[in-house]
């Protein structure tokens, strides 16, 4: 099957009231364990990859990898590089077959975010790929990113609409309280803020930070529109986990595909209670097999 964009997806889920998992694979073991568990319960889904997963495995190797995995699913995949900040490596991505990419220019002033958006967005138009593009700041650790608390800053609803409008992006991530790793107590989140940029933003919204939420936060975000929500941390802490589990019960165990195995199923599990979550189960009938 061809790989799709986010945007063309996330439409789909914004009209039929439904969100997308994009999850942060950290190589193929990961990623293949996240199109089965989507295969498994018929789910477009969204594999999502790092800057530094990038840089450590190397964009065309990488491509590669995702395309073939994503290409031979029996569901619809895209393939989006999350929280890019250098534009050349968003571009290198586009190039390498890349079907969506962040270019996070977050930290910059408006006109500046803008700016640098633009570039990225006018390009990879040309190419079929869509942006996603974030403003405010979400806080906590994201791959290279650190954003402390006293740092985070919610989004302002004016400068959501003329952002979403001059800096060319698809999809949208605004900033209204989520964090990105562990989260400490409950988040307070602003669906207030959230409401009113989706009043004025007619994009598709993106929820950064879905690690650690509660079931009703996240129903209640895709209620308001939410159709992409990011998962990293869960996925991180499954992979880990499980493997130390495993290793811890079967010490003597000398086959390190066991433990491949293992690890690849705990990660299907977590991706598919996030799929029926999100309300993607069943949302596109898999092809029979060949």
């Amino acid at each position: 099957m061809p790989l799709v964009t986010t945007r063309e997806i996330m439409e789909i889920a914004t009209e039929k009231g439904y969100a997308i998992g994009a999850f942060n694979i950290l190589n193929e073991l990961t990623a293949r364990a996240v199109v089965r568990a989507s295969e498994e319960l018929a789910a477009p889904v969204i594999l999502q990859t790092s800057v530094s997963t990038v840089q450590q495995i190397g964009v065309e190797y990488l491509a590669g990898v995702l395309r073939i995995l994503g290409t031979n699913a029996k569901v619809p995949v895209a393939i989006h590089l999350d929280h890019c900040r250098e534009p050349a490596l968003a571009i290198a991505c586009v190039d390498a077959g890349w079907t969506s990419v962040m270019l996070d220019a977050s930290h910059l002033p408006l006109h500046e975010n803008i700016a640098l958006t633009r570039q990225v967005a006018d390009y990879a138009r040309n190419k079929g790929v869509s942006v996603e593009g974030e403003l405010g700041a979400v806080g906590g650790v994201e791959d290279q990113i650190n954003v402390s608390l006293n740092e985070a800053h919610l989004v302002n609803v004016a400068d959501a609409a003329v952002y979403a409008h001059e800096s060319g992006i698809d999809i949208f991530a605004p900033a209204i309280g989520t964090a990105h790793g562990l989260y400490r107590g409950t988040p307070e989140l602003d669906y207030e803020r959230f409401r009113a940029i989706r009043k004025v933003v007619p994009l598709p919204m993106v929820i950064h930070g879905g690690t650690g939420l509660s079931a009703e936060a996240f129903l209640k975000l895709i209620e308001m529109g939410a159709s992409k929500i990011n998962i990293s941390t869960a996925l991180k802490q499954t992979y880990l986990c499980s493997a130390r589990e495993f290793l811890v019960r079967r010490s003597q165990e000398t086959d390190p595909l066991r433990l491949d195995a293992h690890v690849e199923r705990a990660i299907r599990e977590m991706v598919k209670e996030h799929i029926a979550l999100f309300g993607t189960k069943g949302r596109y009938m898999a092809r029979k097999a060949r």
